[in-house]
C-alpha cells in the first residue's frame, strides 16, 4: 500500500508559517503598546512633577518670564501626552487587527488539520479493508488448492 499523503500540505505548511508570522507580529505590537505605555506614564509623571515643581516656587516669588516657561513647558507636555495616547489607541487597534487576522488563521488551519485527520482515517480504513480483502481472497484460493487435490 502507498504511504499517505495529503494534497493540501503545501497549503496547511503555508498556514502554519503565516500564523506563525502572524504571532511575532503580535508580539512586536504588544511590545509596541508596552513601550507607548510606558511613555505615556512617564509623560504623565514628569506633568506632574513640573506642576508640583511650580508650585513649591510660587510659595516664593516666580517671574513672569518663569511662569511662562513653566505655561509652555506644560502646554508642550499635555501635546505629548495627547500624541503618546493617540499613538496608543492607533497600536490597539492594529492589535485588535491582528487578532483578527489570527483567528481566521487559527480557524482555516484547524479545518485543513481536521481535513488532514478525516482523510488518513479514511486511508487507514481503505488499507484495513484490502488487507481483509487480500485474506480473503488467500483463504479462498487455499481451499480451492485443497478442494482441489
Amino acid at each position: 500500500m502507498k504511504k499517505f499523503e495529503f494534497n493540501l500540505e503545501k497549503l496547511l505548511s503555508f498556514k502554519d508559517q503565516s500564523l506563525d508570522s502572524e504571532l511575532m507580529t503580535l508580539a512586536i505590537l504588544n511590545s509596541e503598546l508596552k513601550e507607548a505605555e510606558d511613555r505615556l506614564d512617564a509623560l504623565e509623571e514628569q506633568k506632574q512633577k513640573c506642576k508640583q515643581d511650580f508650585e513649591n516656587k510660587m510659595a516664593g516669588n516666580v517671574t513672569p518670564a518663569a511662569f511662562q516657561v513653566y505655561n509652555s513647558y506644560q502646554e508642550f507636555l499635555s501635546q505629548q501626552i495627547k500624541n503618546c495616547v493617540i499613538e496608543i489607541n492607533h497600536i490597539k487597534k492594529k492589535i485588535e487587527d491582528q487578532i483578527e487576522r489570527i483567528k481566521e488563521l487559527k480557524i482555516e488551519t484547524k479545518t485543513l488539520e481536521t481535513l488532514k485527520e478525516y482523510r488518513y482515517e479514511e486511508y487507514v480504513k481503505e488499507g484495513i479493508k484490502k488487507s481483509e480483502l487480500e485474506i480473503e481472497q488467500f483463504v479462498t484460493t487455499t481451499k480451492l488448492i485443497n478442494m482441489s487435490y
